[in-house]
């Protein structure tokens, strides 16, 4: 059946940017795309919401003779508290990771469970605490010898061993300070504390620290029971992604418990999924419940697209399976987007090496034609079901 109107949700990541900079995306990508497919694309301009949220329109035109789609993009808000929940001094993100990491792992079992579906994943979860005790024992290590080297150097006893100490010390945290400093700029290529920052975010909601989370997925929730009673929308596209996928699974949980909501299709489309960082965690009671309402609810069609070169992501992870042990549950469609097959060989190696901007590439167009295009399945002429399954 072919969609006329579809009204598209869209939940960001864990990311201080806001709608400003996924409307300017989605109007600069959608374009580049158009220039591969059978569609053009009309992107509005981003206007506020009474609710607050953003949102554009998008007119798809096919270049053949086909209907034209139209197209309501809002994207839900949560940046603000997104920025709430950035911690900005180092001692702060130090505090808040090892906290996380201390927790995760408290449950070895959920550990082994990543590493026998997503062993990247687990090594990306690993990284950051590998790299920063990796430099800091480097730092020690340097420190000592310069403290040792100058201790033998310098002349001892009698009133110079005062100036020899505090001169050895003087070298000592030199050292060590450059190689912090040296590898705090290296950080803006290792991406290790954005890492840290959400692994902090995940042990904050595991054990309900964040009653303002919880206020705002209420709203979210609200806001999805309302786009879904509008007599005259085909289709309603849920899409998380990343860290979006998360606050997905609850607020589609907590609009399904209202009677208006429950009889109503949805169609739910996660990106680069990293539901077990949340669901596997001990203290995710509450979170595991919604999960599995949501796996239990037969109107809600719920498809993955992650990627096996995006470690940041649970790619081809069920993540009902992995974080519940409950049968007769619903499918869900996890899929590949092939990343390779969007570009050409030289150019496909390079973006590998960029572990964030594969993240990122779930939101963006490809150098050729490919299976997976973003910008069809939020803006074109087919229901998701359709589209999946088509290819």
């Amino acid at each position: 059946m072919t969609v006329r109107r579809r009204h598209v949700l869209f939940v960001a990541g864990f990311d201080p940017k806001g709608a400003s900079y996924y409307h300017g995306l989605y109007q600069r990508e959608s374009a580049r795309q158009a220039a591969l497919g059978a569609w053009t694309y009309e992107v509005g301009p981003r206007r506020r919401l009474a609710s607050g949220n953003d949102a554009w329109e998008v007119r798809t035109i096919g270049k053949a003779v086909q209907p034209d789609v139209s197209t309501t993009v809002e994207h839900l808000r949560w940046d603000d508290l997104v920025r709430r929940e950035w911690p900005q001094g180092a001692w702060q993100v130090l505090v808040g990771s090892v906290m996380a990491y201390v927790h995760a792992l408290a449950s070895g079992r959920a550990l082994l469970k990543v590493g026998q579906v997503a062993p990247m994943t687990l090594f990306s979860l690993a990284w950051p605490g590998v790299c920063w005790l990796a430099v800091v024992g480097l730092a020690f290590l340097l420190a000592a010898l310069a403290w040792g080297g100058m201790q033998a150097v310098l002349p001892g006893g009698g009133a110079w061993a005062w100036m020899t100490a505090w001169m050895a010390a003087g070298v000592a945290a030199s050292v060590a300070g450059a190689v912090l400093a040296a590898a705090w700029r290296l950080e803006r290529r290792w991406n290790t504390t954005w890492l840290l920052r959400i692994y902090r975010f995940a042990d904050r909601w595991a054990r309900a620290r964040m009653p303002w989370l919880d206020e705002r997925l209420d709203s979210m929730a609200k806001r999805l029971q309302e786009v879904l009673q509008d007599p005259e929308v085909d289709e309603v596209l849920l899409v998380g992604y990343s860290v979006g996928s998360m606050l997905s699974v609850s607020m589609v949980a907590r609009a399904l418990a209202e009677h208006a909501a429950k009889q109503a299709p949805l169609a739910l489309l996660t990106l680069g999924h990293c539901v077990p960082l949340l669901g596997l965690m001990p203290k995710a009671g509450g979170f595991r419940q919604e999960l599995a309402q949501v796996a239990q609810a037969p109107q809600v069609f719920w498809v993955d697209i992650s990627s096996p070169t995006d470690w940041g992501s649970f790619a081809l992870a069920d993540p009902v399976a992995l974080c519940l042990q409950q049968p007769g549950l619903n499918p869900r469609a996890m899929v590949s987007p092939r990343f390779h097959t969007l570009f050409d060989a030289a150019t496909y190696a390079v973006l590998k090496k960029d572990k964030r901007r594969m993240h990122l590439q779930y939101l963006m167009s490809g150098e050729v034609p490919g299976a997976y295009d973003f910008f069809d399945l939020t803006a074109g002429p087919c229901r998701l079901k359709e589209r999946v399954w088509k290819k």
